[in-house]
């Protein structure tokens, strides 16, 4: 081996074990775009074309978010065949005690938070109200998120034995995939929408598809198999940055163009710039692929850690942002949607309102992020950093 072999070899594996920085990154570039959906959903119009088209192309975010529970899941509890450490063990029940405390905890205290925020009264029509929210995921437009995120975690012993079982065929499965997502977001947004004579159960599942974890099978399979293949999936991406930059700029322009030819053909800005429609899966792609080059290029750059946990070169100021950002990212996520409303209903609000959009909206924005990240480093250093956070208190941290 020459020495320049090693060193490549090295920064793979760098790339590829322990903690993955580039991840970070895919992940607080997907949560900003979120808190950009909800500020922009918040403060235009309903049928706003510009803001609902402009909404079209951040919608991929909810899909990526499911991309990243699949990845990681998957890259924690998944070694490829031929590792001569052998199969990783899975132990089912403490994968499934750990992941509903950190998740399920927090989505109960949050639903009963926003439940109260909306001035629902301890009666018996406001708690049939609060039971309702808990088994659709509605309390809040964000807490569909949690809910689903259950429904993967009670499917991922199968999703994990699926990937150990086609190791040698993942396009097999990844194609399948795709074509049963495809026919679903079809038949949600083309088919179903306004069709009379639906049986019983399809006229009654389909309003909370959304709340479903068939909606987002695909994209929790994409990130399974980008874990299982994840050394060959990154060389690929550095090799064809440019050709994901342009697929970014082509494919942006036909998710805009399926918005507009849908809006000229008479359908309502709202049903045109839907999550769940076809076009979602190419553009979600696409996007999520650039995401992991721009996570990369982060990630190479960045010091190397010592065994000993520290940086060979110190640690720069945007690395220890980048994972701090991380670390409180879900806790931000948890939040943003109170923040966002008490900022519109008190003076910072409406003195940002009085600002021509987008600069609006751009504001609006960087006070949501600013105020949640105060809230959630708060959060996770208490008592209730576990429900309000999803994290174990780090009480006494200097962090």
């Amino acid at each position: 081996m020459t020495l320049s072999t090693g060193v490549e070899a090295a920064r793979a594996d760098r790339l590829s074990r322990g903690h993955l920085h580039q991840v970070d990154v895919v992940r607080l570039l997907t949560f900003g775009g979120v808190i950009a959906v909800h500020v922009v959903a918040a403060t235009t119009p309903g049928g706003s074309v510009p803001a609902r088209g402009t909404l079209m192309l951040l919608h991929f975010t909810r899909e990526t978010f499911f991309v990243i529970t699949g990845f990681v899941l998957v890259h924690s509890a998944y070694r490829a065949p031929g590792d001569p450490r052998g199969p990783r063990p899975f132990d089912v029940r403490a994968f499934w005690r750990r992941r509903y405390l950190l998740v399920g905890v927090p989505y109960l205290v949050w639903s009963a938070v926003y439940w109260l925020q909306l001035d629902h009264r301890f009666t018996g029509a406001g708690l049939r109200a609060l039971g309702h929210e808990l088994l659709t995921g509605t309390a809040q437009y964000h807490l569909y998120f949690l809910l689903v995120s259950l429904q993967v975690y009670l499917a991922f012993p199968l999703l994990l034995a699926l990937v150990r079982a086609t190791a040698h065929r993942p396009w097999v499965v990844l194609g399948t995939s795709a074509v049963l997502q495809l026919l679903l977001f079809w038949a949600l947004h083309d088919v179903l929408p306004g069709r009379a004579g639906l049986p019983g159960w399809v006229a009654a599942v389909t309003p909370y598809a959304e709340q479903l974890l068939p909606s987002y099978q695909f994209y929790v399979v994409a990130g399974a198999l980008a874990a299982a293949h994840l050394d060959a999936l990154q060389q690929w991406v550095l090799r064809h940055g440019r050709r994901l930059v342009a697929a970014l700029v082509v494919g942006g322009a036909a998710t805009e163009g399926v918005y507009l030819a849908q809006v000229a053909g008479g359908a309502t800005a709202g049903h045109a710039s839907e999550v769940l429609q076809p076009v979602m899966v190419g553009w979600t792609l696409v996007v999520t692929a650039c995401l992991l080059a721009a996570g990369l290029a982060y990630a190479r750059r960045r010091p190397s850690t010592s065994a000993a946990g520290t940086s060979e070169a110190g640690t720069s100021r945007v690395s220890a942002a980048v994972g701090e950002g991380a670390r409180i990212s879900f806790g931000v996520f948890l939040v943003h949607p109170l923040v966002i409303t008490v900022l519109q209903q008190t003076w910072p609000g409406h003195v940002v309102g009085r600002v021509p959009a987008p600069a609006s909206q751009a504001l609006l924005w960087v006070l949501t992020v600013a105020i949640g990240v105060a809230v959630a480093e708060v959060a996770v250093r208490s008592p209730l950093s576990l429900p309000l956070t999803g994290r174990p208190s780090e009480r006494g941290s200097t962090r």
